[in-house]
């Protein structure tokens, strides 16, 4: 009977899934668990959505306010403007999730790409902003 050689010899490196995910780039200094960004540009973007969502909130807030305490603002052109403000406030929400998603995850986590969860959640964290 015979057996078949050893395909892993010391001239063949290991190359593990986990050593080429985890891996820092040296030119970079990107990692590959951020999907190509480094955690301060994910921050960075976090800090734009958050000072926008503020903006959208304090601004449509106020003119929500403002139609529902002037009666003589209370037209039908107003009420669908009124529609329009808070749709565009429940987007800000959403966005707010959105930001927390991705501070949580590719910030705090630094999580694999290949974790089913994450595989399934970000493109539907993404659809919505």
């Amino acid at each position: 009977m015979t057996t078949l050689p050893d395909v892993m010899t010391s001239e063949s490196p290991d190359f593990n899934v986990s050593n080429i995910i985890n891996v820092t780039s040296v030119t970079t200094g990107k990692t590959a668990g951020t999907a190509g960004l480094p955690a301060m540009a994910v921050i960075l973007r976090a800090v734009i959505l958050l000072i926008l969502i503020v903006a959208n909130v304090c601004g449509n807030g106020f003119t929500l306010v403002t139609i529902r305490l002037t009666p003589r603002l209370w037209t039908k052109t107003n009420f669908i403007l009124a529609s329009m403000l808070v749709a565009d406030v429940i987007n800000a929400v959403v966005a707010l999730w959105y930001t927390a998603f991705i501070l949580a995850v590719y910030v705090f986590n630094n999580p694999c790409r290949h974790s089913v969860l994450i595989t399934a959640l970000t493109p539907l964290m993404k659809m919505t902003v």
